[in-house]
């Protein structure tokens, strides 16, 4: 009964995140199903009424068909051979509007959680990309993109719903027309394939229960380790550790598998085990009809015939409740995943406010205001009271240590993150989550290693505008400005050549001037450059460098860099160590003093993230 209980809480909260007229045809279609178990009983009464009339046609014609003059006029002066013809049309056609209505219903049903699980599966995805920075930085990817894909399973879990709904139905309706006819062979028919099937359910339970979230747990470890093969192929390659992989992925996929077969010989049990009782029962009504109640042919006919069809449709059916009962039980962990999923984003959605405010125009200056930042989970400050102010069409460089800051205060400056405290002002107003989209329009990003997508160089340089939305023309205008004119004309399609998985056609530079053109492109007023040298060799470095220096004039600009040689031409610098500004000032002062402290003439490290 817990479990049950659970079914219906988990079916509630489902329908939280559906619109209402979702949730309305939900209803509608479970009306056409009961419609379906109404036509699935008068289907079986009429079959069950024509196997007697061929038994005993004149019976019928004597006993029963005076009974319906009233509402078929001339009907009790029809012979056995019209009897015959009228009842084998009429079953026909009643077979046939039951099996049009079934389809039909079958199809909606199936197309209504179809769409659901998309629908779900897109509030997810968009979900997740309106999350902030900071949640994604505490989540696996991969984990993430397998939850939208156990999308599929909210339908899963509607689909059995509904057919568990029907075919209850149908079975109620078929046992009460039992009852009616024949009390004595309804007691065994309830007691018999009721005590089969609360036995099947008790002994099956927890089984499901259990092999359902193994199911789910082994599905996440495969993903998992494809995910990591995968995206350090390169890795995998010179560290030639292809074999912990796929020891790794054998040991779960043969795990999947085990359990994958579990549960589909649980899925399979309920109907070969109520295949052997419908047989049984029907061969047992047969025997107590003739040897202990004594009852005529016409009567045992017609009542074995209503039975049979009865067990027909009964025995099939009570097979689907528990088939369903069984998907709905391995369902339950992939859906509890994404009610997770939808709860907190929905939580975080709820406790933010619009992002809808006035727009945020850059025409003087943009200040930070004692900012500081700790990360989640972190016991000390990764920016600590900073206060900056970058004049517009200022070129600013932040220096510093691996580990300093520099990164995070860039990405407080974009919005990626969110201050603990203090302020960004933009010409003396503060940027907050109401204007921040309009803040974000303005700047463009080149990351250390950018992401270049499986697709051609002109869907990367205007990355997330859809095919037919690009600016071909545009495109090109940013390509000459990121200085791509000695590798384009190399390309086989020009823009329109496609690039490889993550870029493997290009060189280091050649992708970080695809993500100065992909800057470019959106017209940015502020472009931030996150150590875009750092990992060229000395002639790249040069080559991305003057591609940079050249936007100088054009807009504002942020230059992160542990390459001493990457900042020497900023009009200002600014020095950060341990999340505080050490120093800052003109190029040359700065620079000086910073070589002076590490006695170096640049950093010898390559400097990861901050």
């Amino acid at each position: 009964m817990q479990n049950e209980l659970e079914m219906i809480k988990i079916i509630k909260q489902l329908f939280k995140y559906l619109p209402t007229k979702r949730v309305r045809r939900f209803w509608i279609i479970l009306l056409g199903m009961i419609c379906v178990a109404v036509l699935e009983t008068v289907t079986a009464g009429a079959i069950s009424f024509y196997a007697a009339s061929v038994a005993n046609p004149q019976v019928i014609i004597t006993d029963h068909l005076p009974r319906f003059e009233h509402i078929i006029p001339g009907i009790a002066g029809i012979d056995s051979k019209g009897l015959i013809l009228y009842l084998s049309l009429s079953v026909i056609l009643l077979v046939l509007l039951k099996n049009a209505s079934m389809a039909a219903t079958s199809y909606t049903a199936g197309l209504f959680t179809a769409n659901v699980s998309g629908y779900l599966g897109e509030h997810m995805l968009k979900g997740f990309l309106e999350m902030p920075y900071e949640w994604h930085l505490q989540h696996n990817s991969a984990d993430l993109i397998q939850g939208i894909g156990w999308s599929q399973y909210f339908g899963v879990l509607l689909t059995s719903s509904l057919k568990l709904l029907s075919d209850i139905l149908i079975i109620t309706i078929l046992l009460t027309t039992i009852l009616i006819a024949s009390p004595a062979i309804s007691l065994l028919v309830f007691l018999t394939i009721g005590g089969t099937s609360l036995l099947i359910i008790k002994h099956v339970r927890l089984s499901m229960d259990r092999l359902a979230a193994t199911h789910r747990d082994f599905n996440t470890a495969i993903n998992r380790e494809v995910t990591m093969a995968l995206h350090g192929i390169k890795e995998v390659k010179v560290y030639r550790c292809a074999d912990a992989f796929t020891q790794g992925y054998s040991r779960n996929i043969y795990g999947f598998a085990r359990i994958d077969a579990r549960l589909g010989f649980i899925n399979q049990l309920p109907g070969w085990v109520l295949e052997i009782v419908g047989v049984s029962l029907l061969s047992s009504a047969i025997m107590i009809m003739f040897l202990w109640f004594g009852d005529s042919t016409v009567k045992i006919t017609g009542t074995i015939a209503l039975l049979a069809v009865t067990s027909w449709r009964v025995m099939p059916a009570m097979s689907r409740i528990l088939n369903s009962l069984n998907a709905i039980r391995q369902s339950f962990p992939y859906v509890q995943t994404g009610l997770a999923y939808l709860r907190e984003i929905d939580s975080r959605t709820i406790a933010g406010p619009s992002p809808e405010g006035p727009s945020a125009d850059f025409t003087h200056e943009l200040r930070l205001e004692n900012i500081s930042f700790t990360y989640e989970g972190a016991n000390r400050f990764a920016i600590n009271e900073v206060s900056l102010t970058i004049p517009r069409g200022q070129t600013l460089g932040i220096i510093g240590t691996s580990g300093a800051g520099k990164s995070t205060l860039a990405d407080i400056a974009i919005g990626l993150l969110h201050p603990s405290s203090g302020d960004i002002m933009l010409d003396g107003r503060t940027v907050t989550i109401e204007n921040l989209k309009h803040w974000q329009s303005l700047i463009g990003y080149v990351p250390q290693t950018p992401y270049i997508a499986p697709a051609t160089l002109a869907e990367n340089i205007a990355f997330g505008v859809r095919t037919e939305g690009i600016d071909q023309e545009k495109v090109l205008q940013c390509c000459k400005l990121a200085a791509m004119d000695d590798f384009l004309h190399q390309l086989p399609d020009g823009i329109n050549s496609f690039l490889g998985e993550r870029g493997v056609k290009l060189s280091g530079g050649q992708r970080q001037r695809v993500a100065i053109a992909r800057a470019l492109y959106h017209d940015p007023e502020v472009i931030i450059f996150d150590e875009a040298t750092s990992a060229l060799d000395a002639r790249n470095e040069q080559t991305i460098k003057q591609t940079i220096y050249s936007l100088k004039e054009r807009m504002t600009l942020i230059i992160i860099a542990h390459r001493l040689t990457t900042v020497e031409g900023c009009d200002h610098i600014v020095w950060i160590e341990k999340g505080r500004i050490k120093l800052a000032g003109d190029a040359d002062t700065v620079l000086e003093n910073y070589r002076k402290y590490y006695q170096e003439p640049c950093l010898p490290q390559q400097e990861s993230l901050s």
